[in-house]
């Protein structure tokens, strides 16, 4: 919207400012699976694509914005007319920072696909967990470490939803991973492999 608006204001054609924002709303619509040109529905090993695509504009985001803000500081011209302009990049700066970050802790927690994944503990009968949908998984020798959603979740129906820090409650059960190793054997017993 500000580059639109910029755009307005300059003189520039807001039209090619306007099919760079489609599509990349396209581009990340469809990364969450929720584009309304997906026809081909979500498959069951789907890869979620919205940590990497937070991680590439938490980047840009920062290197875009911190060396505006560099150029700005080291003009040495008016101040209070960059004011605004120093003080927005430093805060489109930080928000790549914590895009950066969330995307982080999202790939190192599921960073062993074979250990972690999604799971419904009221289903799995853990009663040491109070959280009324899936939780996000990550076994571990002691346990299993979860994270419990409370707000924005990205990429529900991918076996690694996006939840980013701070829209989720961690903890660690011992009885979740009782319950997935108990059913892990018995599909291994059923598939008689």
């Amino acid at each position: 919207m500000i580059a639109l608006y910029r755009s307005l204001t300059s003189g520039r054609q807001p039209f090619l400012h306007m099919l760079a924002l489609f599509a990349f709303m396209l581009a990340f619509l469809d990364a969450a699976y929720l584009s309304p040109l997906n026809s081909r529905g979500v498959p069951g090993d789907a890869r979620n694509w919205v940590p990497t695509a937070v991680l590439v504009f938490g980047l840009l985001s920062m290197a875009a914005f911190g060396w505006k803000f560099y150029l700005m500081y080291r003009s040495g011209g008016d101040k209070t007319k960059s004011g605004w302009s120093s003080g927005l990049s430093l805060t489109f700066v930080l928000l790549g920072v914590y895009m950066t970050g969330a995307a982080v802790d999202h790939m190192t927690f599921f960073s062993d696909p074979n250990n972690a994944g999604k799971a419904d503990a009221y289903a799995l009968g853990a009663k040491d967990i109070q959280c009324e949908q899936m939780v996000l998984v990550r076994l571990t020798s002691t346990g299993a470490d979860y994270r419990c959603p409370v707000s924005l979740t990205l990429g529900v129906m991918s076996s690694a939803p996006f939840v980013p820090w701070p829209s989720y409650l961690p903890g660690h059960s011992r009885e979740l991973k009782t319950a997935i190793e108990a059913i892990s054997v018995e599909a291994y017993r059923l598939d008689g492999k």
